[in-house]
């Protein structure tokens, strides 16, 4: 079709005639009619006829899931060839090699059919993920790697590396790999890249790259068990650039791990949150309500024993409730009337009270799997169980004090806006796994937004030889906000203040009058490392470092 057709959309968008989503469907129908399409036309294609001057004003239109991009980066999932848990299996796990997906997976997934799509494939994954949130209009040039799939830390360690250097090498491909995949198209792409013969690269050499690619890699994510969460896998993960360590938790209590066969112990959890954090790693918990079946007092408690027990205290936390899926243990005792799942208006009613209950410093990553509802057996149905948990919320006039509710972005898109002025550094310490906790924020103060924070840490026994006696951590530093590409100007006003760099500087000055340490320590992100470089931070192992 002729791009002069797209136009009389994007001019429409323009000059104010298209205002809202609802306008433009009903565009997009009388555009399909006028043209006799059989179907409308999709937001891409839209997108690809939007000039770059253009595309700010547009895009709110046209970006599908804009909630994606919130944070300030793009999420990209690769997930590793199925293969099994070094334990076994749990009683409600399905998935696993003799399924041809990965351990705890069903195989319809979104990214999972990806990950079979492309064979599972590290480099074709990430690079045809990026293709995608570039096409419906996400920038993409903050990225956070995520790696999915069983107990990745349990494989060999040649597959790890050569999983988590494809994955990087095809970031840093991108631009070149996009042009060619709009010319040839995906299929032709992959049997190109396939046939193709692929010089070896050193990972040290992919992830130095990286730091100056036009898609950088500002963290990387596994999932691995508590009990292979330890000395040795953590070292070999911040070789990998890891910034993120989420772990199975379900609910801490030994009694329940034995019935369900989860093959390791509440003291694993303890140790393994221990030297993560002390390893500078930021740490999220799973927890799965329902593993006992219908018992609200259980599962609330467990979450009050997560936040308030120092040994546990996560930075975030998933929240999958147990579903019953063909294929499992839990299926079969469901079958025999042995187990009766928590249902759908029981979930909610538990999650509202743990909303409640959720420290300033913590962010709820995710309530719900994303597993399609016709695979669910018993149990909850709603793919929508956040959206329901966060009406109740509404419903009942309270606000969560996590970090994912008061998220700028997430202010931004109610049409709610902070004022410069009423922003105000803010700060809470709380101990956690023998060490203190620094949870330093810049937050607009009367309407309750957060821009962006710093998480200092006093570590307890660190046995990394980076982390002296006198040393003390960064774990994270994020400022929140619709992403913004890097060559572009930020579009409002308190965007420009470099939030960031006040907090390191706040950071540095805390861990140097109050805890008298001589050196400060920052996991950064492979492809942040140029931003730590500017405030005065050097390469020190895997870290980024600055005497005080």
């Amino acid at each position: 079709m002729d791009k002069t057709a797209y136009r009389e959309i994007i001019e429409k968008m323009l000059e104010g005639t298209i205002t809202t989503r609802s306008e433009l469907d009903l565009e997009k129908r009388d555009f399909a009619q006028k043209h006799g399409m059989d179907h409308f036309i999709r937001n891409s294609e839209i997108l690809k006829h939007v000039k770059p001057s253009e595309k700010k004003r547009v895009l709110g239109l046209l970006l599908k899931k804009p909630a994606r991009s919130l944070s300030g980066v793009a999420v990209i999932a690769a997930m590793t060839r199925p293969s099994e848990c070094p334990h076994g299996k749990c009683k409600y796990c399905p998935g696993g090699p003799d399924a041809d997906v990965p351990q705890s997976y069903t195989g319809k997934e979104p990214a999972t059919r990806r990950a079979i799509q492309y064979g599972f494939h590290p480099y074709l994954q990430t690079t045809f993920r990026l293709h995608q949130l570039k096409t419906i209009g996400h920038p993409i040039d903050k990225a956070e790697l995520i790696v999915m799939g069983g107990t990745l830390t349990a494989q060999c360690l040649d597959y790890q590396d050569w999983f988590v250097k494809n994955c990087l090498e095809a970031m840093n491909d991108y631009n070149g790999n996009a042009a060619r995949i709009d010319e040839v198209g995906e299929e032709s792409f992959v049997r190109q890249y396939h046939a193709r013969k692929h010089p070896f690269k050193y990972r040290e050499d992919v992830q130095k790259g990286n730091e100056g690619s036009r898609v950088r890699c500002v963290g990387v994510t596994f999932e691995p068990r508590p009990d292979w969460a330890g000395r040795e896998q953590i070292g070999f993960m911040l070789d990998f650039g890891v910034t993120r360590v989420e772990v199975g938790v379900q609910n801490p209590d030994d009694k329940i791990y034995e019935l369900v066969d989860r093959g390791h112990t509440v003291a694993d959890v303890i140790e393994a949150t221990r030297l993560l954090k002390d390893s500078g790693i930021k740490v999220g918990y799973h927890m799965m309500p329902g593993i006992m079946g219908n018992d609200p007092e259980l599962d609330l408690n467990a979450f009050k024993k997560i936040f308030t027990v120092d040994g546990f205290k996560p930075d975030m936390i998933k929240i999958y409730p147990c579903i019953v899926l063909a294929g499992t243990e839990f299926h079969d005792r469901w079958m025999a009337g042995e187990f009766e799942p928590i249902t759908t208006s029981e979930a909610v009613d538990l999650i509202v009270k743990v909303k409640a209950m959720l420290p300033k410093w913590v962010r709820t990553m995710r309530i719900m799997r994303d597993i399609p509802s016709n695979l669910v057996e018993a149990g909850i149905k709603n793919s929508n169980l956040g959206q329901l948990v966060y009406n109740r919320m509404e419903e009942e006039g309270f606000k969560c004090d996590c970090i994912r509710c008061r998220e700028v972005g997430r202010s931004l898109m109610k049409g709610i806006h902070p004022h410069v002025e009423d922003i105000k550094i803010a700060r809470t310490d709380y101990g956690a796994s023998g060490g203190k906790e620094v949870f330093l924020s810049f937050e607009d103060t009367r309407a309750d937004i957060l821009i962006g924070f710093c998480r200092l840490r006093i570590p307890n026994e660190p046995f990394r030889p980076e982390i002296t006696h006198d040393s003390a951590l960064i774990r994270e530093l994020h400022v929140y906000g619709p992403m913004v590409e890097l060559d572009e100007k930020p579009e409002y006003e308190w965007q420009h203040r470099g939030y960031g760099k006040e907090l390191i500087a706040e950071a540095e000055r805390i861990a140097r009058t109050e805890f008298d340490k001589k050196k400060i320590l920052v996991t950064s992100g492979i492809g942040v490392r140029n931003y730590y470089r500017d405030s005065g931070y050097e390469r020190d192992g895997p870290y980024m470092s600055k005497k005080l």
